[in-house]
């Protein structure tokens, strides 16, 4: 896939072939988070579009429905001929364990209990069960609810704006060879506009690996939500923690296994090799414990509380999670945000390989880093894996990313400490 930006988050202009293993280096502030946030926001929001459509639908029926349980409540004087259907009909609107068809059905029978019953209250009744009636049958309107989803998603990410300081419009095309799969202009208040239809993509979910820290913080995400679950129902509450949705997304991942995959998890997943080099590595595994509703570290038998292990084993454990959860597979993408953050070097080594080898396998891995160690293992343990072909590398300078593999930029790039400490042992010399 190629995706293209302009004056997008930090991003001014960039172009990139996403393959199997897509690395992104340079210095901070210059745009390498950009890209995972925004593919992970456009596979989030597809993915989620129907739901939301859905949800859109159900709010505007459940509001219509508590807008009639209550001017049927005020009414009661005029339906006394039909107290039965009356009784029924106000129990069924107000009751949440009656089913959209019932409680239709139950306003259905009152209206022609009323025979030819003509006031005002009967024709305000009648226009309100044809109002509901309309709103269930009204048709998917896709567009909609894809820019719907788009919005609240680049918003839970980006915060306040998803455009290029200063900018009054950005846009976002993702390819996948000459089909171009999603064209989005982005406006100031991140206003969302498709400029051409939604096309399916590979990718059927992303996971957005930040910090390993997010262990630490159970007892504040079991309660969170993310912007893309909250709805008009659920903003008045008060006290609900707020995260961004791939925080949320990732702790959840890591509880619980997905409900509509568990079957064919459990007949067919297979991530013994993967989740024995894990062990390897830290020396145990992470498990999460639902009686003490917390993760704990596990070493010969022995149970550790997450918040007292190494930040490099939390990030470990993480994939490990991940693959016993069956989040990690061919129709996925990991990004990962400076992976090298809280990792020894040679731990650094270790985690590249391990990348590699899901790249190889088929998982879809986008990382961002500006570690020496880091990419110059990634590049060997590639060429080893004879995956030069799946792997780019490129180079984020002066708000742009160009679509060429820059290994050798990337490289002069993170070179230029060593520069510096050579310039001083120069200086050091001719003191001496």
């Amino acid at each position: 896939m190629r995706l293209i930006l302009e004056n997008i988050g930090m991003l001014e202009r960039a172009e990139m072939d996403l393959k199997k293993l897509t690395i992104i280096a340079g210095e901070n502030d210059n745009g390498k988070s950009t890209v995972g946030k925004v593919v992970f926001c456009i596979i989030k929001a597809i993915s989620r579009y129907k739901e939301d459509l859905q949800e859109s639908k159900e709010f505007k029926i459940n509001e219509a429905l508590t807008k009639l349980f209550f001017f049927l409540r005020r009414e009661v004087a005029a339906f006394k001929h039909v107290p039965e259907l009356y009784a029924q009909a106000v129990r069924a609107i107000g009751g949440e364990e009656h089913e959209l068809d019932d409680k239709l059905e139950c306003i259905e029978h009152l209206i022609l209990g009323l025979g030819g019953i003509e006031n005002e209250t009967v024709t305000n009744l009648k226009a309100a069960f044809d109002n509901i009636k309309k709103i269930h049958a009204e048709p998917e309107n896709k567009k909609k609810s894809i820019e719907n989803a788009l919005r609240k998603v680049f918003a839970s990410e980006f915060d306040s704006s998803v455009l290029l300081n200063g900018k009054s419009a950005g846009f976002i095309q993702l390819f996948d060879g000459d089909t171009k799969l999603i064209d989005v202009k982005v406006l100031a208040g991140n206003k969302i506009q498709l400029l051409s239809d939604i096309e399916k993509v590979e990718l059927r979910d992303a996971t957005f690996i930040e910090t390993p820290l997010i262990l630490n913080n159970h007892d504040l995400l079991i309660r969170s939500q993310s912007g893309l679950d909250l709805s008009r129902r659920h903003i008045s509450r008060l006290g609900i923690p707020y995260t961004t949705l791939h925080t949320k997304d990732l702790f959840d991942k890591l509880i619980e296994l997905p409900v509509d995959d568990l079957l064919s998890f459990l007949e067919s997943n297979d991530n013994s090799s993967f989740k024995s080099s894990i062990k390897s590595i830290i020396d145990g595994e992470l498990e999460y414990d639902r009686q003490l509703k917390d993760f704990v570290f596990i070493r010969d038998e022995e149970s550790l509380s997450i918040k007292n292990t190494a930040s490099g084993v939390k990030a470990f454990g993480i994939l490990q999670l991940l693959s016993d959860n069956g989040f990690i597979n061919e129709d996925t993408i990991l990004i990962f945000d400076e992976p090298e953050n809280h990792l020894h070097p040679k731990w650094q080594l270790n985690l590249a390989k391990l990348l590699v080898s899901l790249a190889k396998s088929g998982v879809h891995i986008l990382i961002s880093s500006h570690s020496p160690y880091m990419l110059e293992a990634l590049k060997r343990y590639s060429d080893n894996a004879e995956l030069e072909a799946e792997t780019g590398f490129y180079l984020a300078e002066n708000k742009a990313i160009d679509n060429k593999d820059n290994l050798e930029a990337v490289f002069s790039k993170l070179a230029e400490p060593f520069d510096v400490f050579r310039a001083m042992d120069e200086e050091s010399l001719k003191d001496e």
